[in-house]
């Protein structure tokens, strides 16, 4: 049977504030977003499929894509090139990350075999695991719309490198993880850097199905489910 699951994220509006020896980023106004170091911030939900395998039966995906609500916006003191880059990565997956493996998804893509940073968790993640995954690179945008690097100024964002690593793997899990992490740049002060990010809300809508399967094929599913969430 054909369903429509759908994931909502909230915008990510913040500003520089604090001191300006010691600038942070704050919310404005306060949206559904966790702080997970000076930088990053994760927006987080759940997928609820236990009725589904209360009932046997084993949740497939004929695609995913993505919905943007608004534009991505950076204002500015003045604006670096070099470090002043937006990273954000979206994730779908049938197992949970912790705090230090979201942020291990902005450096390498769950799934992939990972560069061996010193002292990083990128988790045990297979490919199995990440249902939907997508990774932006946004600058601002230096040709429609924006203003002198070197002065106050605003510009929408714009993807530099994009990439797709959905696996779309059929699950018997009982439950979805949805994550949106974002790398941003450091918070300025009157002086210089980056004042004010607007990153709209955004949507996942997965085309899915529902089937029920021969028992041992079922049960070998449902076992391997349990065991991929075990491996992390």
């Amino acid at each position: 049977m054909d369903r429509q699951l759908t994931v909502e994220f909230p915008w990510l509006s913040l500003v520089a504030g604090g001191p300006p020896a010691a600038p942070v980023w704050v919310n404005n106004p306060a949206t559904d977003s966790r702080q997970l170091s000076a930088q990053a911030y994760v927006q987080e939900m759940k997928l609820d499929l236990s009725g589904y395998v209360q009932s046997d039966l084993t949740v497939g995906f004929r695609r995913s894509f993505e919905q943007l609500g608004g534009a991505n916006s950076i204002f500015w003191e003045t604006y670096d090139v070099n470090n002043d880059a937006i990273t954000e990565t979206v994730i779908i997956s049938s197992v949970p990350f912790n705090d230090a493996q979201l942020q291990a998804a902005i450096l390498s893509s769950p799934g992939f075999i990972p560069y061996q940073f010193v002292g990083i968790d990128f988790g045990n993640f297979n490919r199995t695991h990440i249902i939907h995954g997508t990774y932006d690179v946004m600058y601002a945008n230096s040709t429609i719309g924006a203003g002198a690097f070197t002065a106050k100024g605003n510009a929408v964002l714009m993807s530099v490198q994009s990439n797709d690593f959905s696996s779309l793997e059929p699950t018997a899990a009982d439950c979805l993880y949805c994550y949106r992490v974002f790398l941003l740049p450091a918070p300025g002060t009157e002086e210089g850097g980056v004042s004010q990010l607007s990153l709209g809300p955004k949507r996942v809508i997965l085309d899915a199905f529902t089937v029920e399967e021969p028992d041992l094929e079922y049960m070998m599913r449902l076992k391997r489910s349990y065991e991929l969430a075990n491996q992390v």
